[in-house]
């Protein structure tokens, strides 16, 4: 069945985009989403559909948004990486959300995690996410099998205890080819995270250059902070966006950003525990 939602217009929205504002009410909804439900006539002010996106409110009444049920999709696989019984880790593919939107935007990781370890006759009750890699973003994804497991990785993540690494092909050939970029990231919450020195957090990526290929750099990435869109945003800083990225960069094909390692103290033993993924694409 199809979600409808109504939202109140009060006289401090009035001159609001109404993407944002959708998107700043519906925390789970971010605005390319946003767009195309109203590409689809599916919100609607004061029950005249939207016609553009960049509509802006122009007084005060309501916002009625209608969320469809996503048709039917074939069942995504999840490779594995390590189970025990206070974690599983899976190889996340590129164009798999963690979570899907208000539960109605159909497949995710955690459906699909659900189901292989029920595969394997194994307990999935309970998955937790900890921590989030976009949508579009390959790579190594921990899940936590406990709710005791989920808050001490929760609150591993929150100290800084673990470490990340990623791969990713540029577009073109950043100079010099290693350094670290500490562009602040200002993400409003409406899926509208941009470069902002006055307004954003501090972000902090470590990069080096692999291999270069075509006019393309392979580079290995090692953020210290876990912004939104860290590293697109900061490889797009130096002029060189990743490969793939629609948002940030020149688009075309699928994003060349996989998560290739992920190092944490083991949420049961405290051990320091490495989890491993092999990226989808060439490495030269």
């Amino acid at each position: 069945m199809s979600k409808h939602l109504e939202l109140q217009v009060d006289e401090g929205d009035v001159g609001e985009r109404i993407d944002r504002f959708v998107a700043s009410r519906l925390r789970s909804l971010s605005r390319t989403f946003v767009a195309e439900l109203v590409a689809k006539g599916l919100v609607a002010i004061d029950g005249e559909p939207v016609r553009r996106v960049a509509q802006r409110l122009l007084r005060a009444g309501h916002v009625s948004v209608t969320i469809e049920p996503a048709a039917a999709e074939a069942p995504r696989e999840v490779r594995i990486l390590h189970v025990d019984d206070a974690i599983v880790a899976i190889d996340k593919p590129s164009g798999l959300p963690v979570s899907a939107r208000l539960k109605l935007a159909g497949e995710d990781a955690l459906r699909a995690t659900r189901r292989a370890l029920e595969a394997r006759g194994l307990d999935a009750s309970f998955l937790g996410n900890p921590h989030r890699l976009d949508k579009d973003t390959s790579g190594v994804l921990v899940i936590a099998r406990t709710r005791e497991a989920a808050r001490a990785l929760s609150e591993s993540f929150a100290r800084g205890e673990t470490r990340k690494r990623y791969v990713a092909w540029l577009e073109g050939v950043p100079a010099p080819r290693s350094g670290v970029v500490t562009a602040r990231i200002h993400a409003p919450g409406d899926g509208a995270a941009r470069l902002d020195e006055a307004l954003g957090q501090e972000a902090r990526t470590r990069y080096r250059v692999l291999a270069v290929k075509d006019g393309r750099a392979l580079v290995a990435l090692a953020p210290y902070t876990g912004r939104t869109h860290q590293i697109r945003l900061h490889m797009k800083h130096l002029g060189t966006p990743v490969a793939g990225d629609a948002v940030h960069g020149l688009g075309g094909g699928a994003l060349m950003l996989h998560a290739r390692k992920l190092v944490l103290p083991h949420p049961a033993t405290r051990r320091r525990t490495a989890l491993v993924a092999p990226p989808p694409f060439a490495l030269r």
